[in-house]
């Protein structure tokens, strides 16, 4: 019998979290796959989870709540086992309140094995629960961006004017605003900004008001399969992220997309994307300070420092962050080697 991971985000969907599991599903052969386009009320769902945990030899799932809930009550009738992906935006919602930690808590104690994305939230996972064989598997590159930067790479050649690049949800906490304050002072950036959300019109309302158009550009949609141009085309990535309630980047897979192609970043020093980039060696990591990114955009107008960065960054990534490399350690994880 095969492992059963239980999810409502995967592909088509769009997300960190949907292409983690697509990698996993890809990767496994011992796993398979049940795509809830919608999640069912609580009583569906739990007869849902309780059948299928009856007939696999356990269920995998990424949602803590409320997947994990069920899970957690399934397993108590079916005697089988679950397993707990966790990611850092998910730990921290089901933190929020005393109930959800209580509930949290249970869910996770009884588990086979929590999975977390980052050695930070293992470790925070594991002050949290006590339990000290959680095991950590990282967020990789996809196949296609593999193909991609075999072909092409960052060019970095020595022209004054530097291509910034950020592809992101449009929302306060990820540094656009940061950014732009300073391309408006400098003629020799520009800045392709990629994502939608609600800070749009602001953006947008900066770009008229400081009359960049000619220098920084929008784009809202555009498909993963276009994206390795942009990365490939770009001087610097930057995303000076934030912290805010209830969201943090918890790890960053953009700053690996970003690297593989052989573009500096320039990130804020979190626990998570701390291990996403090595710092002064594939980009900078920065306490989020506007003199701290000026700084580190001013070091990396230099072509010689691009390029070096960049390669290390390339063969980094290459290293580290490779689907098969990451994601077989499911097999020992799940007793299906």
């Amino acid at each position: 019998m095969k492992w059963t991971l239980i999810t409502h985000d995967y592909p088509p969907k769009r997300g960190g979290v949907a292409r983690y599991l697509e990698a996993l599903v890809k990767t496994c052969e011992c796993i398979e796959l049940e795509y809830l386009k919608k999640l069912p009320n609580r009583i569906s769902l739990l007869w849902f989870v309780y059948n299928r945990m009856k007939r696999s030899e356990g269920i995998i799932t990424s949602h803590v709540l409320p997947i994990g809930t069920m899970c957690w009550l399934a397993s108590k009738i079916a005697k089988k086992p679950y397993v707990v992906i966790l990611h850092g935006m998910d730990f921290d919602l089901a933190c929020r309140s005393v109930w959800k930690r209580w509930l949290l808590r249970q869910i996770l104690k009884r588990a086979k094995t929590i999975v977390t994305n980052t050695k930070a939230l293992d470790l925070e996972v594991s002050t949290f629960t006590h339990r000290m064989d959680i095991e950590f598997v990282y967020p990789t590159v996809t196949d296609g961006f593999i193909e991609s930067a075999n072909f092409i790479q960052a060019k970095h050649d020595g022209s004054d004017n530097i291509r910034l690049l950020t592809v992101a949800r449009l929302v306060e906490r990820k540094g656009h605003m940061k950014v732009l304050e300073l391309v408006k002072g400098d003629e020799n950036l520009s800045y392709t900004i990629v994502g939608d959300g609600m800070m749009k019109p602001a953006i947008l309302n900066f770009i008229k008001e400081h009359s960049l158009e000619d220098r920084v550009e929008l784009l809202s949609a555009v498909p993963d399969r276009k994206l390795p141009d942009l990365y490939s085309k770009s001087d610097i990535f930057v995303m000076p992220t934030t912290k805010s309630e209830g969201d943090r980047e918890g790890f960053g897979i953009v700053y690996i997309e970003a690297q593989l192609f052989g573009i500096p970043v320039i990130a804020t020093s979190h626990p998570g994307v701390d291990e996403a980039i090595r710092d002064r060696e594939t980009g900078y990591l920065i306490d989020g300070s506007q003199d701290e990114l000026k700084m580190a955009i001013e070091n990396l107008k230099n072509s010689e420092v691009r390029k070096r960065m960049g390669a290390a960054g390339s063969e980094f990534i290459k290293s580290s962050f490779m689907r098969e490399k990451q994601f077989k350690k499911f097999y020992k994880i799940l007793d299906c080697e």
